[in-house]
């Protein structure tokens, strides 16, 4: 179950088609990592000031297994991986933060429910506006 929650009509942000390619990757993973009878992903869009730039903030929650707070320190370095064996090879995040750094933006990861990060998971994408 995939709900949108956009605050913000009609914007423009500095990207490109691989953004695509970041909303993707970052749904698909909150799939692959729920052991939930119903997956289900919030998608919300609002608008952030920060250090002088206007950004569009994504955020994408989950109710997934979630990331313990050591692992999100490096989960978006080439070496992370969760299970390689059945999961993939790990480097699907380094490969968005990869995009989100060409477009001049940010992406982090914090719990659904602050303090307890097994209830999921809060990807938040800042994209600069055109």
């Amino acid at each position: 179950k995939i709900r949108t929650h956009i605050f913000e009509k009609g914007v423009l942000v500095n990207a490109n088609d691989l953004l695509i390619d970041l909303f993707n990757n970052l749904l698909n993973n909150s799939i692959k990592y729920n052991e939930s009878h119903v997956v289900e992903i919030d998608v919300k869009m609002s608008k952030e000031k920060k250090n002088n730039t206007n950004y569009i903030k994504l955020e994408f929650l989950d109710n997934g297994i979630g990331i313990p707070d050591k692992r999100k320190e490096t989960l978006f370095e080439k070496e992370y991986s969760k299970d390689i064996a059945s999961k993939g090879l790990g480097i699907g995040l380094t490969l968005v933060k990869k995009i989100v750094d060409s477009y001049r933006g940010e992406i982090w990861v914090e719990d659904r429910i602050k303090g307890d990060y097994s209830q999921g998971s809060n990807f938040i994408v800042l994209i600069p506006e055109a």
